[in-house]
C-alpha cells in the first residue's frame, strides 16, 4: 500500500527494532490516516523538489518501539505523525522552511552545515511551523532555534 506516490507504507513502517525484538510496528487506522497527510504535505514536495529517492530514516513507531529505542513519550513518531529522513543539506532544509507545510522541522545532529538526518512532522491543521536545531551538549540532547545562513 502507498501512503502516497512516493512512500509506501512498508518504508514507513519498517524498524530495525521491530525486527530484531519481535515487536509488532503496524498503524491503526487513525495513524495510517495522519501518516497519509504526512507523506503527502510533507515527504512528497521534499521528493518532488529534489527528484529522486528519500530514505526513510525512521517513520512510525509503534509505542513498544518507542520505548525500546528510547524515544520521547510525546513522540510523534508514535502518532504517525512524524518521519526522520536521510538528508542532511542546509540548503535544501532551508527550501523546506520556505516551501513545505509542517508542524515541526528539526535539523539533527551533524555539523552547522550537513545534519545528520531531518525530522518534520505535519499535524492537520494545527502546524506550529516550528523550526529546530538540535545538538548534542555534554551528554544530553539539547533542542535550539534554528538560526538560519
Amino acid at each position: 500500500m502507498q501512503l502516497s506516490k512516493h512512500l509506501s507504507r512498508a518504508e514507513f513502517e519498517r524498524s530495525d527494532a521491530a525486527t530484531n525484538y519481535g515487536i509488532n510496528n503496524s498503524m491503526n487506522s487513525g495513524q495510517l490516516a495522519k501518516a497519509m497527510a504526512l507523506a503527502i504535505n510533507c515527504f512528497e514536495p521534499i521528493r518532488e523538489h529534489l527528484g529522486k529517492p528519500i530514505r526513510v530514516n525512521s517513520g512510525y513507531r509503534s509505542p513498544a518501539v518507542n520505548k525500546r529505542i528510547g524515544g520521547a513519550l510525546t513522540s510523534q513518531h508514535s502518532l504517525g505523525e512524524a518521519i526522520d529522513l536521510d538528508l542532511h543539506d542546509r540548503d535544501l532544509f532551508e527550501w523546506i522552511i520556505d516551501n513545505v507545510t509542517f508542524d515541526q522541522l528539526i535539523f539533527e545532529g551533524g555539523t552547522e552545515d550537513s545534519a545528520a538526518w531531518f525530522h518534520i512532522s505535519y499535524r492537520e491543521g494545527r502546524n506550529r511551523k516550528q523550526v529546530l536545531r538540535m545538538l548534542k551538549s555534554a551528554g544530553k540532547t539539547v533542542y535550539l532555534p534554528y538560526k538560519r545562513k
